[in-house]
């Protein structure tokens, strides 16, 4: 179980609606959370003994971000709510992460190209989600914040999506 321990900021979250062709990584992202869980059913029989017995029975999956508040990303999320429009999502590694970090700032601090230009390393997982929650939190003085909750539909899928023709 051994492998390269990969820093938070290099793992992201790529949204792909009906409109678009290639997932885009959501911007400005702060956290990025994502759980697996299933039922534990119970097959507990005489023959089981003072020791319960179990299978794994239905699997889900949740996922969650925090993200500095734009509008582009907020509104594409609360219209896909709305609609009650399943999306794909993807959570990976930035394959180009040391390339668009290695160059110059803007006047934000933040690297050009980023996170327009980069591109996921397709090497963890999609799947399709329906968006549960979006709370905007905009207080005076302070940077604004949106949070997204999504739930799966369906089976989360090993690597990343193939864009569409």
């Amino acid at each position: 179980m051994g492998g390269k321990i990969i820093m938070g900021e290099r793992v992201q979250l790529w949204v792909k609606d009906k409109t678009s062709a290639t997932p885009t990584c959501l911007a400005m992202a702060t956290s990025l959370s994502v759980e697996v869980s299933a039922d534990a059913v119970d097959i507990s029989s005489k023959d089981s003994g003072r020791w319960a017995a179990s299978l794994l029975g239905k699997i889900s999956w949740t996922a969650s971000a925090s993200n500095l508040f734009t509008v582009a990303d907020y509104s594409k999320l609360i219209d896909v709510m709305v609609a009650n429009t399943p999306i794909e999502i993807v959570f990976a590694t930035v394959k180009n992460y040391d390339t668009i970090t290695s160059g110059t700032t803007d006047a934000e601090g933040l690297y050009s190209g980023t996170p327009a230009n980069w591109t996921s390393a397709d090497d963890m997982y999609h799947g399709k989600v329906i968006v549960n929650s979006v709370s905007l939190s905009a207080n005076n003085g302070e940077v604004a914040t949106f949070d997204a909750s999504f739930t799966g539909v369906g089976p989360l899928i090993k690597g990343g999506i193939t864009p569409s023709k």
